[in-house]
């Protein structure tokens, strides 16, 4: 086992790899590139040469900012890996993001349980997320 890790984006093909292996679900191969080239951060870990832990940060550089694409293999999961992109994560937002700044992520159960520990609560009573529906009216 050769654990690496490494602040560029991976290619499209080991993207939508790992997102299929972490059950994250499929993509399509053109935006997934077009995604991953305008991520603000980006932290990937390989096992040789395969991607088995990645997580970015999108949005404006400014003010808002949303954690995305925390995944990681099935086969490497509950090892640390989660915590080590996260931690990568953390030191971004230490370094570029502001007090007043908005950092938001969409969490699947049960790995709410680990963006807890970086700082991340639920939206106050007062609050609400939401997601727009872009399917087609038929």
């Amino acid at each position: 086992m050769s654990i690496r890790q490494t602040f560029e984006s991976p290619a499209p093909e080991d993207y939508l790899s790992l997102r299929l292996r972490s059950g994250m679900g499929e993509k399509d191969w053109k935006r997934s590139k077009i995604a991953l080239k305008n991520s603000l951060f980006t932290v990937s870990i390989y096992d040789g040469d395969t991607l088995i832990a990645f997580g970015r940060v999108v949005g404006d550089g400014g003010i808002t900012y949303v954690v995305s694409d925390i995944m990681v293999d099935a086969n490497y999961q509950r090892k640390g890996y989660g915590e080590q992109v996260m931690q990568e994560i953390d030191r971004y937002f230490d370094e570029h993001a502001h007090e007043d700044s908005y950092i938001l992520l969409i969490a699947n159960r049960p790995a709410d349980r680990l963006y807890h520990k970086h700082r991340f609560a639920y939206l106050p009573e007062n609050k609400c997320g939401m997601l727009r529906d872009q399917r087609k009216e038929t």
